[in-house]
């Protein structure tokens, strides 16, 4: 494997027709803490979490043979550790020596998780503040409308 690709900042893997992993990067190696030795020859699907395995099997396959590529599959993977590492999956099919193999990188989305979570949070706290304005406003109202009974009672005496 050529060392550009080899130390790409994303995982590359190639598969068989029959998903079985016929070469992989040192990245994607480091990613899932795995020797390459150990991957090679190994099943894709079985680097996969249960739910991953399955949209996997359901979609992959299908877009591959139809579009000769898949862009951005989110799947998560499980690292020799057992923590869940999920990516983004971009693959093309190409033919060589008569045979089907899927080309595929790996992207990382470590960060996106972070990300989302922030905006979560961020949304959370907006919408509370929203509604502790509204309440306030409520209430000045309220606070309106009995001052105005009040001057208008008294300006009645």
């Amino acid at each position: 494997m050529d060392e550009r690709l080899d130390q790409a900042p994303c995982g590359y893997v190639s598969m068989a027709d029959n998903r079985v992993i016929q070469d992989v990067n040192a990245t994607l190696c480091r990613m899932l803490g795995y020797e390459k030795r150990g991957m090679c020859g190994s099943s894709f699907e079985s680097l996969l979490t249960r739910s991953s395995r399955i949209f996997f099997q359901i979609y992959f396959l299908p877009l591959i043979k139809l579009n000769r590529g898949v862009e951005e599959m989110y799947l998560t993977f499980k690292t020799s550790s057992g923590e869940p590492l999920p990516v983004l999956l971009n693959a093309s099919a190409v033919e060589r020596d008569g045979e089907w193999v899927y080309d595929c990188m790996l992207m990382p989305m470590r960060r996106r998780m972070e990300y989302e979570q922030q905006i979560q949070q961020a949304e959370s706290a907006s919408n509370r503040a929203r509604e502790e304005l509204e309440r306030i406003e409520n209430l000045l109202r309220q606070k309106r409308d009995e001052l105005e009974r009040i001057q208008g009672s008294s300006s009645m005496e």
